[in-house]
């Protein structure tokens, strides 16, 4: 009797998980960008027609960049020429009109009309070609929009991007394959030049604070336009907009950039910045000067010159610029980099060179720069700001220094020069 109790009670346990096993497979799969539904409509031997379901895609209020990558996304869920797999199969999508598809199967397959097959979504490679502003005195915008816009695909997951230095040979083979000067047709033209699934390009034009935005989805593949996204939007904050362009400054010019930040600070331990108008680099008459006489242990411990100026670095692979002292120094060069959701998050990049007593070139990669634990210590809250996450962040660059430290110059007085500033790439 007792065994037989105790085998009903496991019987009825062993039920139970079974039934709650059945209803965890039975319920229906959340919307996923891996895979979407398509529903069938006609099927002969390889060839079927199916409805595609599309989940929608969340929008972001109130940022026209996330909304735009989330219309490429919607957009580029499948293309045509594009192979993938429905319900494991190997298919080719043939036509795509609106949400239906017309597929093919490298095998003969049997499913019934109304049947819900699962189709897997590539993940996709993209190249965004320079946005060209044709109107509108922010010319950054368009390097602003690309920058940003590339950094929100490729966090969407689902799509790889191509280098920018890539484009430029594509794109003029593109042209010309779709002009009929060349033999060849688009896909195979393109294709073996980019490795590229889509093409994104297009033009913005401002008027009275608002920009019009036309950008087209090119398929390699076919060569023909995928898609148009059009938008009329306020796009971002002037506070947003960064130099994204080259910087060439010999001080040479009476009107020097006003983002350039000259100090006086201190009394027994001091520094002072100001424009030499007796000495420059290379034979020219200006430069910028840093008089300092530094004390170990007493503020102030940096003499600097600081740049203000917001910038986009991503395009550059270092600074270079010349300096010399009244004897031997070792400077420091600083870069400041912020978050995009919390500008007062900040990280600043470090290196060091040799001041001589002669002008001589100092060349320092942006690579070669680290985070000090002297900044993550108390460094930014000085600046007035917190330590970020040590992610260098070219395109969020909020200012550069170059000056002398106390550091690394033990009870230091004298003076660094510093003149023929400018980014370069290699």
């Amino acid at each position: 009797m007792k065994k037989s109790f105790v085998l009903s009670i496991l019987l009825a346990v062993f039920f139970l998980f079974s039934c709650a096993a059945v209803q965890q497979q039975e319920k229906p799969e959340p919307p996923s960008l891996l895979h979407i539904e398509g529903v069938v409509q006609t099927i002969s031997g390889k060839e079927a027609t199916l409805e595609i379901r599309v989940p929608e895609a969340k929008k972001t209020p109130e940022s026209p960049i996330s909304d735009i990558a989330r219309q490429v996304l919607q957009k580029s869920i499948l293309l045509e020429g594009m192979k993938t797999e429905i319900n494991k199969n190997p298919v080719l999508i043939k036509e795509i009109r609106g949400n239906i598809i017309k597929v093919e199967f490298e095998k003969p397959v049997v499913f019934v009309p109304g049947t819900i097959l699962k189709l897997d979504v590539p993940k996709k490679t993209i190249a965004i070609v320079d946005f060209e502003v044709i109107k509108g005195k922010q010319k950054e915008a368009g390097r602003v929009t690309l920058e940003g816009l590339t950094s929100a695909l490729i966090d969407s997951g689902q799509f790889n991007v191509v280098e920018r230095t890539k484009l430029k040979s594509v794109m003029s083979e593109l042209e010309l394959s779709m002009s009929g000067l060349t033999k060849e047709i688009p896909e195979k033209t393109v294709g073996k030049l980019l490795f590229a699934d889509l093409i994104l390009t297009g033009t913005l034009a401002e008027s009275h604070g608002e920009w019009d935005i036309n950008l087209r989805l090119l398929n390699t593949r076919t060569g023909q336009a995928v898609s148009a996204i059009a938008m009329k939007t306020t796009l971002f904050k002037p506070s947003e907009i960064r130099d994204a362009g080259p910087l060439v400054e010999d001080f040479e010019t009476s009107q020097t950039d006003p983002s350039w930040l000259l100090r006086r600070i201190g009394r027994s331990a001091h520094f002072q910045t100001r424009f030499d108008r007796s000495a420059g680099a290379e034979g020219s008459k200006k430069s910028v000067r840093i008089d300092f006489k530094l004390l170990e242990g007493t503020e102030p411990v940096n003499a600097r010159v600081e740049n203000m100026k917001k910038r986009d670095l991503s395009l550059f692979d270092g600074i270079e610029f010349y300096a010399k002292a009244t004897e031997t120094f070792r400077g420091y060069f600083t870069l400041l980099t912020s978050q995009q959701e919390n500008p007062n998050k900040m990280d600043a990049w470090t290196g060091s060179f040799q001041a001589d007593q002669g002008w001589e070139k100092i060349r320092i990669p942006f690579n070669t720069l680290y985070v000090g634990r002297r900044w993550i210590r108390q460094g930014a809250s000085r600046y007035g700001a917190t330590p970020g996450d040590q992610v260098m962040r070219l395109d969020r660059v909020e200012s550069f220094i170059i000056g002398i430290s106390a550091l690394m110059n033990s009870d230091a007085s004298g003076t660094l020069w510093v003149d023929k500033i400018r980014f370069y790439n290699d």
